[in-house]
């Protein structure tokens, strides 16, 4: 896959979360954000010379998590990426536990990070 074909496909699937978020579709949204970060991840993680074997966005970003040298910002957004909702009992929803964290944004910001490519979503959001 090229580049171009990469940011793309990242994007997409950013607009997709954004997509899912306004149509109050949080879960759809938190997985299209995972996977978008995932791909830029699973990029990264090659071209530093690291496996990325794994069909799974959520491994590539916990992989990453784990590398020593990182900016703490990129830690950041890796442990908001891959936080698991929590639950008070058995009979609650599940909720996301860190509040006023959007997690597009993050995935976003962590993309254009890793790659070191500005991914324009649209001109009007």
């Amino acid at each position: 896959m090229t580049n171009s074909q990469l940011i793309e496909k990242i994007k997409k699937e950013l607009v997709l979360a954004r997509t899912s978020k306004e149509r109050g579709n949080q879960g759809r949204a938190r997985v299209c954000a995972r996977r978008a970060a995932g791909w830029a991840v699973q990029e990264y993680l090659i071209r530093q010379g690291e496996s990325a074997n794994s069909p799974s966005a959520l491994d590539h970003l916990k992989h990453l998590a784990h590398m020593e040298g990182l900016p703490p910002r990129i830690y950041d957004a890796l442990h908001r990426l891959t936080i698991k909702l929590e639950k008070d009992s058995l009979d609650d929803e599940a909720y996301y536990p860190i509040e006023g964290v959007d997690l597009i944004a993050e995935a976003h910001w962590l993309a254009e990070e890793l790659l070191q490519t500005k991914i324009p979503l649209s001109e009007n959001k």
